[in-house]
């Protein structure tokens, strides 16, 4: 699942994942988790989330692939925000082509006016830091900047699905279901 901050990705993984049978592996979720140690690469990730920015490829990368060599070939699963950068999807896609896993790419398209919306709405129910008003430009910036190129990259090797995000959840759901099906 892949789209600008907010579009749903997490909501659309949870709803797939439960529809296929599959696991759900959110490069969001595992920072986040990684930001509450208290060692000194938990505080580099953690300030690096607030501030609204991706972290290095690399360091992403790691973390997917890692998920990805562990899994047998009979294994489902929906990565929720991996491949924020071009690298990453190039790394992701290099691969799955040697674990020879077929994989789609689902792209949640929303705007920037419905990114700032919804992140909005997000901070006050949440409470999530990398939702604050001030950091909102920052992250619209970092998906131009970054994962459009990603985006780009998985079109061009034919495994994108483009979604739109601006419609009821369900709607959503029932089109990612749809594309996948084709």
């Amino acid at each position: 699942m892949m789209g600008r901050p907010g579009a749903g990705k997490g909501t659309q993984a949870r709803l797939l994942a439960k529809e296929i049978g599959a696991e759900i592996y959110s490069s969001g979720n595992r920072l986040r988790e990684m930001a509450k140690g208290h060692g000194f690469v938990n505080s580099k990730i953690k300030s690096t989330i607030e501030r609204g920015e991706l972290l290095p490829s690399w360091f992403s990368s790691h973390l997917f692939v890692e998920v990805l060599l562990s899994l047998s070939p009979e294994d489902k699963i929906v990565f929720e925000g991996a491949c924020r950068k071009l690298a990453e999807a190039q790394s992701f896609d290099e691969t799955t082509q040697w674990l020879e896993r077929p994989y789609k790419a689902v792209f949640i398209d929303i705007s920037d006016a419905e990114v700032e919306k919804r992140l909005l709405l997000r901070k006050s129910a949440e409470g999530r830091k990398d939702d604050a008003s001030d950091s909102i430009g920052r992250r619209i910036k970092e998906y131009e900047e970054n994962t459009a190129f990603a985006v780009e990259f998985f079109k061009s090797r034919g495994t994108l699905l483009e979604i739109n995000g601006e419609q009821l959840i369900e709607l959503v759901h029932q089109d990612v279901l749809k594309a996948l099906r084709q």
